[in-house]
């Protein structure tokens, strides 16, 4: 496995909280253990940036879900080494939601997840965040801009992701 990015991404990630989409999380537990402890050493270099992995209690869910009790001791473990905080959606402001629901407008309905409208929420409410995922889907580049990539080069695949931070545009 190979983990591309530039230094430019680190500059852009300085000082950050990076909120974590299920599909990392997912994506990190199918690697093997060497390419897992590459991709912790990765993380690394966006703390040392002072970048801060997070995510929201409906991301830890969607990742707990159908485990076993082994299992869930094992994703534990890995969201332990990748997170510094999973936050209560208690915090999340409504209003940014709503705000968000109507940036999204009808492109929400069947597209977009409660999960992953949390998330926006809460890249929207605090300032100088990202969400990390490669479901660019869900993070639409009316309401939101991707200012930083890295790739992951596995041996069948190749995977994106993207950081994603709240433009403020909205819908106008």
């Amino acid at each position: 496995m190979k983990i591309f990015f530039s230094q430019e991404t680190l500059s852009v990630l300085e000082r950050t909280h990076i909120f974590v989409d299920t599909c990392v999380l997912l994506d990190f537990a199918c690697l093997k253990r060497t390419e897992r402890d590459k991709f912790i050493d990765t993380l690394r270099k966006f703390k040392e940036k002072d970048g801060v992995f997070v995510t929201i209690m409906p991301v830890a869910t969607e990742f707990y879900l159908g485990s076993t009790q082994k299992d869930l001791e094992i994703k534990e473990k890995y969201i332990n080494q990748i997170l510094t905080d999973i936050l209560p959606v208690r915090l999340l402001k409504e209003e940014f939601m709503r705000e968000l629901i109507r940036d999204y407008g009808r492109y929400a309905k069947g597209n977009i997840s409660y999960t992953d409208l949390c998330l926006a929420t809460a890249v929207r409410q605090f300032p100088k965040s990202f969400v990390l995922t490669r479901n660019y889907k869900d993070f639409p580049l009316n309401i939101f801009d991707c200012g930083a990539v890295f790739t992951l080069h596995l041996n069948k695949e190749v995977r994106t992701y993207c950081f994603y931070s709240y433009n403020g545009k909205g819908r106008g």
